[in-house]
Protein backbone atom coordinates (compact mmCIF):
# COMPACT_ATOMS: atom_id res chain seq x y z
CA UNK A 1 0.00 0.00 0.00
CA UNK A 2 2.51 2.23 0.75
CA UNK A 3 4.49 1.79 -2.48
CA UNK A 4 0.93 2.84 -4.26
CA UNK A 5 1.08 5.93 -2.05
CA UNK A 6 4.64 6.58 -3.71
CA UNK A 7 3.84 5.76 -6.73
CA UNK A 8 1.05 7.76 -7.20
CA UNK A 9 2.34 10.42 -5.05
CA UNK A 10 5.23 10.70 -7.63
CA UNK A 11 2.88 10.48 -10.94
CA UNK A 12 1.53 13.57 -9.34
CA UNK A 13 4.53 15.45 -8.94
CA UNK A 14 5.52 14.75 -12.57
CA UNK A 15 2.41 15.48 -13.82
CA UNK A 16 2.67 19.45 -11.96
CA UNK A 17 6.20 19.52 -13.44
CA UNK A 18 5.13 18.67 -17.10
CA UNK A 19 2.30 21.34 -16.44
CA UNK A 20 4.36 24.09 -15.54
CA UNK A 21 6.41 23.98 -19.06
CA UNK A 22 3.06 25.04 -21.00
CA UNK A 23 4.08 23.28 -24.05
CA UNK A 24 1.76 23.24 -26.65
CA UNK A 25 -1.04 26.14 -27.24
CA UNK A 26 -0.64 27.35 -23.99
CA UNK A 27 3.34 27.85 -24.60
CA UNK A 28 5.56 29.24 -27.34
CA UNK A 29 4.52 26.37 -29.73
CA UNK A 30 1.78 25.01 -31.49
CA UNK A 31 0.98 21.87 -32.53
CA UNK A 32 0.15 22.23 -36.59
CA UNK A 33 -0.63 19.47 -39.06
CA UNK A 34 1.10 18.60 -42.01
CA UNK A 35 1.47 16.94 -45.32
CA UNK A 36 3.66 16.10 -47.60
CA UNK A 37 4.99 13.77 -50.58
CA UNK A 38 8.09 12.81 -52.16
CA UNK A 39 9.39 10.69 -54.78
CA UNK A 40 8.81 6.97 -53.67
CA UNK A 41 12.62 5.15 -53.80
CA UNK A 42 12.58 1.62 -53.42
CA UNK A 43 16.24 1.47 -52.99
CA UNK A 44 16.22 4.00 -49.99
CA UNK A 45 13.65 3.56 -48.01
CA UNK A 46 15.23 4.77 -44.98
CA UNK A 47 16.70 8.34 -46.89
CA UNK A 48 12.62 8.52 -48.01
CA UNK A 49 11.15 8.32 -45.25
CA UNK A 50 13.67 11.07 -43.63
CA UNK A 51 12.65 13.03 -46.71
CA UNK A 52 9.14 13.34 -46.40
CA UNK A 53 9.47 13.79 -42.60
CA UNK A 54 11.36 17.14 -43.50
CA UNK A 55 9.23 18.17 -46.30
CA UNK A 56 6.33 17.74 -43.76
CA UNK A 57 8.18 19.34 -41.15
CA UNK A 58 8.58 22.69 -44.01
CA UNK A 59 4.95 22.57 -44.73
CA UNK A 60 4.12 23.15 -41.17
CA UNK A 61 6.20 26.16 -40.57
CA UNK A 62 5.08 27.64 -43.92
CA UNK A 63 1.95 27.64 -42.33
CA UNK A 64 2.65 29.14 -39.34
CA UNK A 65 4.94 31.71 -41.11
CA UNK A 66 1.85 32.54 -43.68
CA UNK A 67 -0.27 33.31 -41.12
CA UNK A 68 2.18 36.13 -40.04
CA UNK A 69 2.79 37.29 -43.66
CA UNK A 70 -0.40 37.09 -44.84
CA UNK A 71 -1.62 39.59 -42.48
CA UNK A 72 1.19 41.61 -42.94
CA UNK A 73 0.71 42.46 -46.79
CA UNK A 74 2.53 45.85 -46.65
CA UNK A 75 5.47 44.29 -46.11
CA UNK A 76 7.79 44.83 -48.97
CA UNK A 77 9.71 41.56 -50.45
CA UNK A 78 7.39 38.94 -47.64
CA UNK A 79 8.58 36.23 -49.87
CA UNK A 80 12.10 36.42 -48.94
CA UNK A 81 11.47 36.56 -44.65
CA UNK A 82 9.39 33.36 -45.71
CA UNK A 83 12.13 31.96 -47.52
CA UNK A 84 14.46 32.89 -44.74
CA UNK A 85 12.21 30.74 -42.38
CA UNK A 86 11.61 27.95 -44.23
CA UNK A 87 14.82 27.49 -45.28
CA UNK A 88 15.82 26.56 -41.33
CA UNK A 89 11.96 24.60 -41.25
CA UNK A 90 13.93 21.67 -38.84
CA UNK A 91 14.89 24.67 -36.35
CA UNK A 92 11.36 25.94 -35.94
CA UNK A 93 9.79 22.37 -34.97
CA UNK A 94 10.19 21.23 -31.26
CA UNK A 95 9.23 18.11 -31.86
CA UNK A 96 6.43 15.38 -34.03
CA UNK A 97 5.35 12.21 -34.69
CA UNK A 98 4.48 10.77 -37.57
CA UNK A 99 0.41 10.30 -38.16
CA UNK A 100 0.27 8.71 -41.66
CA UNK A 101 3.12 7.36 -44.25
CA UNK A 102 2.49 4.81 -46.71
CA UNK A 103 3.11 4.66 -50.66
CA UNK A 104 0.48 6.37 -53.13
CA UNK A 105 1.37 5.71 -56.83
CA UNK A 106 4.63 6.91 -57.17
CA UNK A 107 5.63 9.19 -54.57
CA UNK A 108 5.50 8.63 -50.77
CA UNK A 109 2.86 10.19 -48.46
CA UNK A 110 3.31 11.56 -44.93
CA UNK A 111 1.52 13.22 -42.30
CA UNK A 112 2.94 14.68 -39.45
CA UNK A 113 1.91 16.41 -36.02
CA UNK A 114 4.57 18.94 -35.31
CA UNK A 115 5.04 21.18 -32.73
CA UNK A 116 6.03 24.85 -34.02
CA UNK A 117 7.55 27.74 -32.49
CA UNK A 118 5.14 29.93 -33.60
CA UNK A 119 6.63 32.91 -31.33
CA UNK A 120 10.22 32.58 -32.93
CA UNK A 121 8.69 32.88 -35.74
CA UNK A 122 6.53 35.69 -35.50
CA UNK A 123 9.93 37.63 -33.83
CA UNK A 124 11.92 36.76 -37.30
CA UNK A 125 9.23 38.45 -39.26
CA UNK A 126 8.77 41.47 -36.84
CA UNK A 127 12.40 42.14 -36.37
CA UNK A 128 12.77 41.80 -40.60
CA UNK A 129 9.84 44.16 -40.65
CA UNK A 130 11.54 46.71 -38.10
CA UNK A 131 15.22 46.35 -39.81
CA UNK A 132 15.15 45.80 -43.13
CA UNK A 133 11.50 46.22 -44.71
CA UNK A 134 9.51 49.26 -45.34
CA UNK A 135 5.59 48.74 -44.56
CA UNK A 136 3.92 50.02 -47.66
CA UNK A 137 0.07 50.34 -48.62
CA UNK A 138 -0.75 47.86 -51.36
CA UNK A 139 -2.07 49.48 -54.25
CA UNK A 140 -3.35 47.64 -57.59
CA UNK A 141 -3.04 49.77 -60.58
CA UNK A 142 -5.74 48.06 -63.65
CA UNK A 143 -6.84 50.30 -67.12
CA UNK A 144 -8.65 50.67 -69.83
CA UNK A 145 -6.41 51.90 -72.78
CA UNK A 146 -7.24 52.19 -76.53
CA UNK A 147 -5.68 54.23 -79.50
CA UNK A 148 -8.18 54.31 -82.09
CA UNK A 149 -11.01 52.15 -80.79
CA UNK A 150 -8.96 49.60 -80.57
CA UNK A 151 -7.29 47.89 -77.34
CA UNK A 152 -3.56 49.50 -76.61
CA UNK A 153 -1.11 46.14 -75.98
CA UNK A 154 1.80 48.65 -74.51
CA UNK A 155 -0.46 49.82 -71.41
CA UNK A 156 1.63 53.34 -71.49
CA UNK A 157 -1.06 54.21 -68.84
CA UNK A 158 0.12 51.86 -66.35
CA UNK A 159 3.59 52.70 -66.97
CA UNK A 160 3.52 56.56 -66.40
CA UNK A 161 1.19 55.71 -63.01
CA UNK A 162 4.03 53.77 -62.02
CA UNK A 163 6.49 56.48 -62.68
CA UNK A 164 4.08 59.32 -60.83
CA UNK A 165 3.43 56.68 -57.76
CA UNK A 166 6.71 54.82 -57.44
CA UNK A 167 8.78 57.28 -55.04
CA UNK A 168 5.84 57.56 -52.51
CA UNK A 169 5.04 54.92 -49.60
CA UNK A 170 3.11 52.47 -52.02
CA UNK A 171 3.74 49.05 -52.58
CA UNK A 172 2.21 49.01 -56.86
CA UNK A 173 0.47 45.79 -57.92
CA UNK A 174 0.35 45.10 -61.70
CA UNK A 175 -3.61 44.66 -62.18
CA UNK A 176 -5.60 43.61 -65.07
CA UNK A 177 -6.26 44.89 -68.71
CA UNK A 178 -9.71 45.98 -68.34
CA UNK A 179 -12.85 46.39 -70.49
CA UNK A 180 -15.34 48.97 -71.26
CA UNK A 181 -17.40 46.98 -68.80
CA UNK A 182 -15.23 46.87 -66.16
CA UNK A 183 -14.59 50.50 -65.68
CA UNK A 184 -18.73 50.80 -66.18
CA UNK A 185 -18.83 48.29 -63.16
CA UNK A 186 -15.44 48.95 -61.31
CA UNK A 187 -16.89 46.37 -58.34
CA UNK A 188 -15.89 42.96 -59.22
CA UNK A 189 -12.21 44.55 -60.12
CA UNK A 190 -12.29 46.07 -56.43
CA UNK A 191 -13.22 42.39 -55.23
CA UNK A 192 -10.51 40.86 -56.57
CA UNK A 193 -8.17 43.46 -55.43
CA UNK A 194 -9.27 43.34 -51.80
CA UNK A 195 -8.90 39.82 -51.99
CA UNK A 196 -5.39 39.72 -53.29
CA UNK A 197 -4.85 42.07 -50.05
CA UNK A 198 -4.96 45.76 -51.64
CA UNK A 199 -5.97 48.32 -49.54
CA UNK A 200 -6.61 50.65 -52.98
CA UNK A 201 -6.83 49.99 -56.86
CA UNK A 202 -6.06 52.81 -59.23
CA UNK A 203 -8.63 52.10 -62.26
CA UNK A 204 -7.77 54.50 -65.46
CA UNK A 205 -9.61 54.96 -68.84
CA UNK A 206 -7.80 56.23 -71.12
CA UNK A 207 -8.38 57.00 -75.02
CA UNK A 208 -6.32 58.26 -77.68
CA UNK A 209 -7.11 59.41 -80.95
CA UNK A 210 -5.31 61.24 -84.15
CA UNK A 211 -5.65 64.92 -84.69
CA UNK A 212 -7.02 65.10 -88.05
CA UNK A 213 -5.45 68.56 -88.77
CA UNK A 214 -3.19 71.14 -87.23
CA UNK A 215 -4.42 75.07 -86.51
CA UNK A 216 -4.41 77.37 -89.28
CA UNK A 217 -3.81 75.38 -91.74
CA UNK A 218 -0.25 73.93 -90.80
CA UNK A 219 0.86 70.78 -92.23
CA UNK A 220 3.52 69.13 -91.06
CA UNK A 221 5.70 65.34 -91.61
CA UNK A 222 4.30 65.15 -87.79
CA UNK A 223 1.87 63.09 -86.70
CA UNK A 224 -0.66 64.10 -83.94
CA UNK A 225 -2.37 62.74 -81.43
CA UNK A 226 -4.78 63.73 -78.41
CA UNK A 227 -5.28 61.39 -75.02
CA UNK A 228 -7.83 61.73 -72.84
CA UNK A 229 -7.51 59.93 -69.34
CA UNK A 230 -9.76 59.99 -66.33
CA UNK A 231 -8.48 58.08 -63.55
CA UNK A 232 -10.22 56.62 -60.14
CA UNK A 233 -8.65 55.10 -57.56
CA UNK A 234 -11.05 53.13 -54.61
CA UNK A 235 -10.91 51.74 -51.67
CA UNK A 236 -11.08 48.45 -51.97
CA UNK A 237 -13.17 48.09 -48.07
CA UNK A 238 -16.16 50.15 -49.36
CA UNK A 239 -15.97 50.97 -53.19
CA UNK A 240 -15.42 54.75 -52.66
CA UNK A 241 -13.90 56.99 -54.31
CA UNK A 242 -11.11 58.72 -52.49
CA UNK A 243 -9.22 59.81 -55.31
CA UNK A 244 -9.21 61.10 -58.98
CA UNK A 245 -7.87 62.59 -61.59
CA UNK A 246 -8.53 64.33 -65.50
CA UNK A 247 -6.56 65.33 -67.91
CA UNK A 248 -5.78 65.64 -71.64
CA UNK A 249 -2.74 65.92 -73.39
CA UNK A 250 -1.18 65.75 -77.22
CA UNK A 251 1.57 63.57 -78.56
CA UNK A 252 4.01 64.37 -81.67
CA UNK A 253 6.13 62.19 -83.58
CA UNK A 254 7.14 61.26 -86.70
CA UNK A 255 5.81 57.79 -85.98
CA UNK A 256 2.08 57.53 -85.14
CA UNK A 257 2.33 54.54 -82.71
CA UNK A 258 4.96 56.80 -80.79
CA UNK A 259 2.74 60.13 -80.90
CA UNK A 260 -0.25 58.03 -79.15
CA UNK A 261 2.14 56.99 -76.44
CA UNK A 262 3.47 60.36 -76.23
CA UNK A 263 -0.18 61.68 -75.84
CA UNK A 264 -1.53 58.64 -73.66
CA UNK A 265 1.94 59.32 -71.26
CA UNK A 266 1.79 62.97 -70.36
CA UNK A 267 -2.05 62.62 -69.79
CA UNK A 268 -1.97 59.61 -67.41
CA UNK A 269 1.05 60.94 -66.09
CA UNK A 270 -0.43 64.54 -65.60
CA UNK A 271 -3.81 62.58 -63.98
CA UNK A 272 -2.07 60.47 -61.51
CA UNK A 273 -0.27 63.72 -59.78
CA UNK A 274 -3.64 65.10 -59.20
CA UNK A 275 -4.42 61.98 -56.85
CA UNK A 276 -0.80 61.54 -54.54
CA UNK A 277 -2.36 64.06 -52.13
CA UNK A 278 -5.79 62.74 -51.70
CA UNK A 279 -4.45 58.76 -51.56
CA UNK A 280 -1.91 60.12 -48.71
CA UNK A 281 -5.14 61.82 -46.85
CA UNK A 282 -7.34 58.20 -47.28
CA UNK A 283 -4.46 56.47 -45.46
CA UNK A 284 -3.84 58.37 -42.71
CA UNK A 285 -7.36 59.45 -42.02
CA UNK A 286 -7.83 55.48 -40.48
CA UNK A 287 -7.71 54.75 -36.78
CA UNK A 288 -5.35 52.07 -35.64
CA UNK A 289 -7.08 50.02 -32.95
CA UNK A 290 -5.62 47.09 -30.95
CA UNK A 291 -7.68 43.94 -30.52
CA UNK A 292 -6.57 41.23 -28.43
CA UNK A 293 -8.34 37.83 -29.56
CA UNK A 294 -8.40 35.54 -26.87
CA UNK A 295 -8.63 31.47 -26.84
CA UNK A 296 -7.79 31.21 -30.51
CA UNK A 297 -5.79 27.84 -29.69
CA UNK A 298 -4.68 26.24 -33.22
CA UNK A 299 -3.03 28.07 -36.47
CA UNK A 300 -6.56 26.89 -38.38
CA UNK A 301 -8.51 29.25 -36.04
CA UNK A 302 -6.19 31.88 -36.42
CA UNK A 303 -6.37 31.61 -40.16
CA UNK A 304 -10.23 31.79 -39.78
CA UNK A 305 -10.27 35.01 -37.43
CA UNK A 306 -8.23 36.44 -40.11
CA UNK A 307 -10.99 35.69 -42.68
CA UNK A 308 -13.51 37.27 -40.57
CA UNK A 309 -11.49 40.32 -40.43
CA UNK A 310 -10.60 40.35 -44.12
CA UNK A 311 -14.12 40.32 -45.22
CA UNK A 312 -15.41 42.67 -42.84
CA UNK A 313 -15.68 45.91 -45.09
CA UNK A 314 -15.28 48.97 -42.44
CA UNK A 315 -11.47 47.72 -41.28
CA UNK A 316 -8.90 48.81 -44.06
CA UNK A 317 -6.03 46.59 -43.33
CA UNK A 318 -4.69 44.45 -40.33
CA UNK A 319 -1.35 43.46 -38.93
CA UNK A 320 -0.73 40.34 -36.63
CA UNK A 321 1.37 41.91 -34.73
CA UNK A 322 1.73 38.70 -31.68
CA UNK A 323 0.49 35.52 -31.23
CA UNK A 324 1.54 33.63 -27.94
CA UNK A 325 -0.54 31.80 -25.63
CA UNK A 326 -3.36 31.24 -27.63
CA UNK A 327 -4.00 34.92 -27.93
CA UNK A 328 -3.64 36.65 -31.05
CA UNK A 329 -2.79 40.81 -31.11
CA UNK A 330 -3.85 42.86 -34.01
CA UNK A 331 -2.81 46.20 -35.21
CA UNK A 332 -6.77 47.10 -37.05
CA UNK A 333 -7.20 50.22 -39.39
CA UNK A 334 -10.76 51.17 -39.82
CA UNK A 335 -12.71 54.22 -40.80
CA UNK A 336 -14.21 54.05 -37.30
CA UNK A 337 -13.60 56.93 -34.85
CA UNK A 338 -14.39 54.89 -31.57
CA UNK A 339 -13.23 51.16 -30.10
CA UNK A 340 -17.03 50.34 -29.36
CA UNK A 341 -17.80 51.33 -32.59
CA UNK A 342 -15.61 48.65 -33.84
CA UNK A 343 -16.82 46.27 -31.79
CA UNK A 344 -20.14 46.51 -32.68
CA UNK A 345 -19.58 45.86 -36.17
CA UNK A 346 -17.83 42.78 -35.27
CA UNK A 347 -19.96 41.18 -33.37
CA UNK A 348 -23.31 42.56 -35.12
CA UNK A 349 -21.95 40.16 -37.89
CA UNK A 350 -20.02 37.47 -36.29
CA UNK A 351 -21.83 37.32 -32.75
CA UNK A 352 -21.57 33.66 -32.42
CA UNK A 353 -17.97 33.55 -32.92
CA UNK A 354 -17.13 36.24 -30.26
CA UNK A 355 -17.69 36.91 -26.84
CA UNK A 356 -16.85 40.65 -25.55
CA UNK A 357 -14.08 40.27 -22.48
CA UNK A 358 -13.14 44.13 -22.37
CA UNK A 359 -13.16 47.78 -24.12
CA UNK A 360 -10.67 50.63 -23.30
CA UNK A 361 -10.08 54.00 -24.61
CA UNK A 362 -7.31 52.11 -26.46
CA UNK A 363 -7.62 48.23 -26.70
CA UNK A 364 -10.31 45.75 -27.50
CA UNK A 365 -10.01 42.36 -25.72
CA UNK A 366 -12.27 39.52 -27.27
CA UNK A 367 -12.67 35.77 -26.68
CA UNK A 368 -12.86 33.64 -29.90
CA UNK A 369 -15.38 31.10 -28.78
Amino acid sequence: MKKIFCYLLGLSLLLTACSSLRIGPKGEGEYVEAESLVPYDENNIRQMKKDGILAAQRSAVEKVAGVFISSATTVEQAQLVEDKITSKSAGFVRKYHVQKSYRKGNDFYTKIKAMVLVKDIGDIIKQSDEEAFAKKTTIVVSSHETVNGDPSLTQDCKQAIYRVLKTQPYALVNGDNLSQNNIENPNPSIDKARAEGARFIIIADVSANPLTSLPGGITSPFKSYRARANIHTYATNNYAIVAEGAQQQSGLDPLENIAAQKAVSAACEGAAKQMVQSIDDSIHSATVFSVTVKNVNTIERLKQLQDILRNLREIEEFNLVRYANSAAQFDISANISTPEELTAKIIRKYNIYFTVLTITPNAIVLNYN
